[in-house]
């Protein structure tokens, strides 16, 4: 899909805060209300939008343990991760997960009420999978950015 300056500049107001009423976005960009919302369409349509959603502070939610974890697979092929992906892609404490290169082979990020909450999850999600070699959990002493935009500069 070919973008151009209005587009880049809708995604980047949406970037900053997605919940901009439509007639401010039309405004910022110079357009009427009515093609900036058919320009909106348009990119969800084409996928460069894959969908609005807000970001919620975990600690408001009683989710004050972070971990950044990494995992290390015995075996790669799509039929050895496959239920590694569907468990991980069902568990409500992670908010992200990487299949990387390198010496590990994906990255979970996640947020825990407290230890407790963490050791059933890795119990699930890593002890149970004997495709699980290793992993290493760092657990997050301060967020510096935390951000779900994508720079476009």
């Amino acid at each position: 899909m070919e973008l151009d300056q209005i587009d880049h500049r809708i995604l980047t107001l949406l970037r900053q805060d997605a919940d901009l009423p439509n007639t401010s976005l039309a405004e910022q960009v110079g357009l009427s209300p009515s093609a900036c919302l058919r320009r909106v369409a348009r990119l969800k349509e084409g996928g460069v939008i894959r969908r609005i959603v807000a970001l919620v502070d975990p600690a408001q939610l009683d989710r004050r343990l972070s971990a950044v974890v990494t995992v290390k697979l015995e075996r790669h092929g799509p039929e050895f991760r496959r239920d590694f992906i569907k468990r991980v892609r069902t568990e409500a404490a992670v908010s992200q997960c990487y299949m990387v290169t390198g010496n590990i082979s994906c990255v979970v990020i996640l947020h825990v009420a407290d230890m407790d909450e963490y050791s059933a999850l890795a119990d699930r999600l890593f002890h149970a999978d004997s495709n699980v070699v290793a992993f290493t959990t760092y657990l997050v002493m301060s967020t510096m950015k935390a951000e779900a935009s994508l720079a476009m500069e």
